[in-house]
């Protein structure tokens, strides 16, 4: 199974009433019981026979037990479990430990238990446990690979099993908070039926806000005295810089924006900030993933691919425009906003302008689907540049932005599809708008 993680279906056939000598009735849930107990098993006993491995290599081989290696097998089992969420859903991960102790499901399948926990998180504490596992994993790959790039950054097969170890981390934390987010659309229907329980919801906040202040911690890291946008820094440096990102602008637009502005530390049990600093940490690694974001955006200037996939900036865009907006909510917080004003009208016009020329090249009526996305992005970004303008003092470098607004309300003046019409007049009204509120400015 571990061998062909990319087959849910042929991990599923392992599983047959024949195979574990149940009747048709329980076949299902005992397929389920077994994918649970099969994951956690590999999460928590293999893949901390990593770590035991690895602190055991300077062992001599005579003395050290033959094993298959396990290097990047933690990985591997995140993309399994991430796989079988997908394909089943998220509950297969939850445990009733109500059930009967004589069930046969309880008793042969699931072997995993710690009462002081289920009694505190109900049915999903495997899910939240899960989720406190990546998180903590994703802290301590994302250090390990700081100190890969102090050393010297040199290609190792090492390097891709941190990075593949990171990637798989921020695929569960980013599917966790598209959970929340349903919970959230569905008013309330999963915490209305028992499955969520408020301690639960705090356990997964908690392994969220862990996952968002490694990654904050990680670009802090970068801001100051090494510039990851330079075009000697590797391919697996700008990914997992590009990962924290995604990270940052998923998580922190789910949370309050304002409290993540004047934290007064990333994590007090290990670094200390001075009060100068207190109301930059989030916004000074902001400023450096958003220029990360524009690097790689502008390297990709000439990639065909899709908008998301060319241009990592899309993911920060909402975190960015609930910044810009909350400029005025206090002191602290609007010292906070005022420290990324000239980097957001920095990275905005680059990115304004790549933008504007992705659609003078796009097939607008063939590439509808991409029409609608660009338009989409467009817009959002036009918002947030009315709010930096209009919510903070004049400044010189806004006018950078006025060639990029040129350039767009040129290009919405040609013929495109029917169906896009619509959203083509409303995108120049807003260019309009913008190039209205920077001469008023000016």
């Amino acid at each position: 199974c571990m061998q062909s993680t990319k087959s849910v279906s042929s991990f599923q056939k392992c599983f047959t009433s024949q195979d574990i000598g149940l009747n048709d009735n329980e076949s299902e849930e005992a397929i389920v019981a077994s994918i649970r107990s099969f994951a956690f098993y590999g999460l928590v006993v293999l893949g901390n026979t990593v770590a035991s491995s690895m602190s055991n290599s300077n062992q001599q081989e005579s003395d050290a037990p033959p094993q298959i290696s396990m290097k990047g097998l933690r990985a591997k089992i995140y993309t399994l479990a991430m796989d079988l969420w997908r394909s089943f859903g998220p509950d297969w991960l939850f445990y009733d430990s109500h059930a009967p102790s004589s069930s046969k499901l309880n008793n042969e399948f699931w072997w995993f238990r710690s009462k002081n926990t289920e009694n505190q998180l109900g049915l999903t504490w495997p899910l939240c446990t899960l989720v406190q596992l990546v998180a903590g994993d994703l802290r301590l790959n994302l250090g390990r690979w700081v100190t890969i790039v102090e050393d010297g950054n040199t290609p190792s097969q090492d390097n891709e099993y941190v990075c593949s170890e990171i990637e798989s981390c921020a695929t569960v934390i980013l599917e966790t908070v598209q959970l929340m987010t349903s919970l959230a659309d569905d008013e309330g229907e999963g915490i209305a039926s028992g499955v969520w329980v408020p301690e639960a919801l705090l356990h997964i906040r908690k392994s969220l806000e862990d996952a968002l202040n490694s990654s904050v911690q990680y670009l802090n890291s970068f801001s100051g005295d090494q510039d990851e946008t330079r075009n000697e820094v590797s391919d697996q440096a700008i990914n997992v810089g590009r990962i924290c990102c995604m990270l940052i602008g998923t998580i922190a637009s789910e949370l309050e924006v304002e409290d993540l502005l004047i934290s007064p530390s990333i994590d007090e049990r290990n670094m200390q900030l001075t009060k100068e600093a207190e109301t930059s940490c989030f916004a000074s690694a902001l400023s450096a993933g958003m220029l990360l974001c524009n690097a790689v955006g502008e390297k990709n200037v000439t990639n065909a691919e899709r908008l998301e996939t060319s241009e990592p900036l899309c993911c920060l865009l909402p975190c960015i425009m609930s910044v810009i907006a909350c400029s005025s909510s206090n002191e602290r917080v609007e010292t906070a906003v005022s420290s990324l004003n000239d980097s957001v009208a920095y990275v905005m016009s680059q990115f304004l302008h790549r933008l504007g020329v992705r659609w003078n090249h796009l097939d607008r009526w063939s590439q509808i689907d991409e029409s609608f996305t660009i338009l989409s992005i467009a817009g959002l970004s036009l918002l947030i540049i009315e709010e930096l303008v209009t919510s903070s003092a004049p400044r010189e470098g806004y006018q950078e932005l006025v060639p990029p607004l040129n350039l767009w309300k040129e290009a919405l003046s040609k013929d495109v599809e029917d169906a896009l019409e619509e959203h083509v007049d409303k995108t120049l009204q807003q260019v309009g708008n913008c190039l209205i509120i920077l001469k008023t400015y000016r």
